[in-house]
């Protein structure tokens, strides 16, 4: 089975444009030259992180932000189980250690936990949680 979807990071956006409307506005207020250099810190990093695609195959689950930035993937033969869980809002978006292992986010709290068999964990945020733990266990079976 084939899978891929490309979750849209909708959550990091709207972060991302309300700072940079903040700091434009305060900029116009102060009459400063903060907003260019924020846009120049900003834009890059929402380009890089707007979505997250994943991708899965016979053999190996592939995932990357934005262009392709990030690229990892896992032979599904090392995946033991995948199960679906709810992250904090507090563990933020993007790249992050949590207490379970890394998560990989762009929007929201579903998530996928991929335990190994060597015992660690990796979690995958997405917005098609069903269909994507169908895709992993067809493989796994």
């Amino acid at each position: 089975m084939h899978y891929q979807h490309k979750q849209i990071g909708t959550a990091l956006l709207v972060v991302m444009a309300g700072i940079f409307g903040f700091v434009f506005f305060m900029a116009i207020e102060k009459n400063a030259d903060i907003g260019w250099p924020v846009f120049l810190v900003l834009a890059p990093v929402a380009f890089l992180f707007h979505s997250l695609n994943i991708n899965v195959d016979s053999d190996v689950i592939r995932w990357s932000f934005g262009p392709g930035f990030w690229r990892k993937s896992l032979p599904l033969e090392a995946v033991d189980s995948v199960s679906l869980i709810t992250t904090k809002w507090y563990y933020g978006l993007g790249i992050r250690y949590i207490p379970t292992g890394w998560l990989y986010t762009v929007s929201g709290t579903q998530a996928i936990a991929l335990k190994l068999k060597d015992g660690t964990t990796i979690s995958l945020g997405t917005d098609d949680p069903d269909n994507l733990i169908a895709a992993i266990n067809s493989v796994l079976k």
